[in-house]
């Protein structure tokens, strides 16, 4: 069956009706469970304020002007407590009580204060009144008098007992006022103090002519000192001044600590100088910032270097191409990577130091350590030990041109310390026992090496004689004894004590060695010419 236009009219108008009932009933829920936060308009006047969960939501412009104009704080509920607090001690407690409304009585310059106290749907209101005439107008007048005069004590309390000297003077230096500091400190000056007289107003600044070096500049910094009359000493003190329309103001800190800091450390720093003079190696310290920071008299003399190029704080970059320039540092097959490792160690390496020797073209020999420290700071020492490796090339070459001489003897020698340890020995030797000559780092010691030479021989009682005469402790003179080979021949064992307390045992033949006999089949010359 077919629908008419007018009943197709009313089925529309019908779902537009149940949509707006529907739409009207989902608003009144939402507004029965999210009530609209308070509005400006609904504090009133005076100091009001509407918190939710100690965040601020809303404020009168009184209250706000109060809480910005005393600082800052960790948020506006701290600042509210700050203002409300002094007059309304338990104010904190009372809000985290919960009551529905609260009234809290308190007096304020000689006016009674009310503040009200009321929440609803989660929201904190506080209103401030006077209970004479009711007005919230006044009591924004008497909280801010009152936080005003408690800051002003605040204020003259601090200065007058801060271990700071504060003080203000006109454009013409004079003083025009000071704390109690300046004042005990200026009794001090003239010894007034230990007279135990009455602190008078000084009739001059205790820093005079200070306003002159000012001028209209802005904040400035400086240390500067006064002597005491009766002991001559000097108190020093970090003076930081500001400009005023009418003048300065002054702010003193004792710096007499950071003086003898500094002091100290100038003398620690003379101490090493004087001590480093002496030194006969060369010192190089280098800063944090890898500029040259002290350096010694020997550094000039080992290095050539000029004591005017060393007082400019150069680089260590510097130092190290000047001393390629003058051929005193040698010259590596890979300088730039040479450096780079340098570098590395300068850097601060952790583990170990630097330690190189360098050899250069004239035969000095120069022992070059770095030592990094933990705060930047590189210790770099160039010592001359030409002596030294000059020392030891030659004691090396003695022992070779010594190794080389008994190594030409046709005698089989061997040298032992006075504990039974094997020094040194020939060729001879070696041969003779078939020892290795070139042991090494390997110790071999006397009863080691006899009992090769009993392994070798024909039973005899004269290994067990050698034995104890080279544990002998009183003088002794030259033995000797024989002995058979396993082959036959005859050697005989000459032990000479030498100096130290070590024994050269020296090996000889005796007579020429026995003949080989050959096999009867083999040719004979003189038959052969017999037969012809």
């Amino acid at each position: 069956m077919a629908i008419g236009l007018t009943d197709l009219a009313l089925v529309i108008f019908a779902a537009l009706a149940g949509a707006a009932i529907l739409f009207q009933a989902f608003m009144s829920y939402r507004r029965q469970k999210q009530p609209e936060p308070w509005k400006g308009t609904q504090l009133g006047a005076g100091l009001t304020f509407l918190f939710r969960d100690k965040t601020l939501l809303d404020a009168t412009p009184d209250a706000i002007d109060l809480l910005t104009s005393r600082g800052k704080h960790a948020s506006e509920f701290e600042a509210m407590l700050h203002v409300l607090g002094p007059h309304f001690p338990d104010l904190r407690q009372s809000l985290e009580v919960g009551d529905a409304a609260k009234t809290i009585i308190a007096h304020g310059d000689g006016q009674p204060l009310r503040l009200c106290i009321t929440r609803e749907a989660g929201n904190v209101r506080l209103a401030l009144q006077t209970t004479r005439d009711d007005s919230e107008t006044g009591s924004g007048r008497i909280i801010e008098n009152d936080v005003l005069m408690s800051e002003l004590a605040l204020l003259r309390n601090m200065t007058d007992q801060t271990p700071q000297l504060i003080w203000q003077e006109d454009q013409d230096g004079r003083l025009i006022w000071a704390n109690q500091a300046y004042l005990s400190f200026a009794d001090r000056l003239t010894d007034r103090e230990e007279k135990g007289e009455k602190a008078n107003w000084p009739k001059t600044s205790i820093f005079p002519d200070l306003h002159q070096c000012l001028g209209n500049a802005g904040s400035s910094r400086r240390r500067l000192s006064v002597s005491i009359e009766k002991s001559g000493a000097e108190h020093w003190f970090d003076i930081d001044s500001i400009p005023r329309d009418d003048g300065f103001l002054h702010f003193g800190t004792d710096a007499n600590a950071a003086v003898r800091a500094d002091q100290e450390r100038r003398n620690f720093v003379q101490t090493l100088g004087k001590t480093f003079a002496h030194l006969n190696i060369g010192l190089a310290i280098f800063d944090k910032r890898r500029e040259l920071a002290m350096f010694n008299p020997a550094l000039l003399d080992l290095t050539g270097l000029s004591a005017s190029f060393l007082s400019g704080r150069p680089s260590v970059d510097m130092v190290l191409d000047r001393l390629r320039e003058t051929r005193i540092l040698p010259e590596p097959k890979n300088y730039k990577s040479w450096r780079e490792q340098f570098s590395a160690v300068e850097a601060g390496a952790k583990d170990g130091t630097y330690c190189e020797v360098w050899n250069l073209p004239d035969g000095q020999a120069y022992r070059v350590t770095g030592r990094p420290h933990p705060d930047g700071a590189f210790a770099f020492l160039i010592e001359d030990i030409t002596a030294e490796v000059s020392l030891t090339r030659r004691f090396r070459s003695d022992i070779e041109t010594g190794q080389a001489v008994l190594d030409t003897l046709q005698d089989a020698i061997a040298v032992f310390s006075s504990s039974g340890t094997l020094v040194i020995s020939n060729a001879a030797y070696a041969e003779l026992w078939e020892r290795d000559l070139s042991f090494g780092f390997d110790q071999r010691d006397l009863h080691a090496e006899m009992q090769t030479w009993r392994n070798r021989t024909t039973p005899t009682r004269m290994w067990a004689e050698l034995q104890a005469f080279t544990h002998m402790t009183s003088d002794r003179k030259l033995w000797t004894d024989s002995a058979i080979l396993d082959d036959g021949r005859q050697i005989t064992c000459h032990a000479n004590p030498i100096s130290g307390g070590m024994t050269m045992i020296r090996f000889t033949f005796d007579g020429a060695k026995p003949p080989i006999i050959q096999k009867l089949t083999m040719p004979d010359a003189a038959i052969r010419s017999t037969g012809r």
